[in-house]
């Protein structure tokens, strides 16, 4: 069981830390974040659903070169409203130039007196400072950007990742418990669920969130080791085997050394039994 809690440890870190994991949401009902970032976005949402007016879209799309162009050409006649400064720290942001994309988040907090846009740009400011280890920084920014829009989601889930980095499931369950995500249906918020409830040892409530993911998102990588692991938790080492032999590989090293030692695992299980 020790090798188990391990994993589970290691597992845990890879996937909330990681941002090479690919998030991507093809159905927009099972993306509750979907009015607060693109992120999750795939190619076809973006082309179909995404506001034409923000051409910070073509970040999203790979095209982060010729979108920085255009913001720069259109300075003159649009470095007054209110999204322009925080675009184009989303698009250094998406290029993972973290220096430059703080530096156009904070001229957002300057230029700007709406609070939903301070709120965005003081949650991607939190993670930017997650990428350099400053926790406690990035919490702090996180609790800002949330009591400042209270109703926004996108900082509560990622508040919500670092407390399960650290082990502070409870704290992790409340604040994805929030009146925020009310109703909500999203892929991640119920994988975060299960996770928390499954490092608590209550396996029960644990599976009813993972029930509530649809099967197709079982092949991405780090949803299917978990789960894998739940089951050889429970006592279901074919069932495991089956998740891990259906997964879809996501190159990301942490992870695939992961899912290489859980397969291992049920081998041997599987010998034992």
């Amino acid at each position: 069981m020790k090798s188990i809690t391990f994993l589970f440890l290691l597992l845990l870190l890879a996937s909330c830390s990681s941002s090479r994991i690919d998030r991507k949401i093809d159905d927009v009902a099972l993306d509750s974040l979907a009015d607060e970032t693109y992120l999750r976005w795939g190619e076809g949402r973006l082309k179909k659903n995404a506001k034409s007016e923000y051409e910070v879209i073509g970040c999203y799309q790979g095209e982060t070169t010729k979108t920085l162009k255009s913001f720069k050409n259109e300075y003159l006649s649009k470095n007054q409203t209110p999204y322009y400064w925080l675009h184009i720290g989303n698009c250094y942001f998406i290029k993972e130039n973290w220096s430059k994309a703080e530096f156009f988040y904070r001229m957002t907090m300057e230029e700007t007196k709406e609070k939903t846009i301070k709120s965005i740009a003081l949650n991607n400011l939190g993670l930017i400072h997650f990428k350099y280890e400053q926790w406690e920084k990035g919490k702090e920014l996180l609790l800002e950007s949330m009591k400042i829009a209270p109703k926004f989601k996108v900082p509560r889930y990622n508040i919500s990742q670092l407390y399960l980095q650290f082990g502070l499931f409870d704290k992790a369950i409340e604040v994805l418990n929030d009146s925020a995500f009310k109703g909500h249906k999203d892929i991640d918020v119920n994988f975060s669920l299960a996770n928390a409830y499954l490092y608590k040892g209550d396996l029960k409530t644990s599976a009813s969130y993972f029930q509530m993911i649809p099967r197709d998102s079982f092949h991405r990588e780090d949803i299917a080791a978990t789960y894998a692991l739940f089951l050889i938790k429970n006592g279901k080492i074919k069932e495991a085997k089956e998740v891990m032999d259906d997964r879809e590989r996501s190159g990301v090293l942490e992870l695939t050394t992961i899912s290489q030692k859980i397969e291992k695992m049920i081998a041997l299980r599987l010998k034992e039994e």
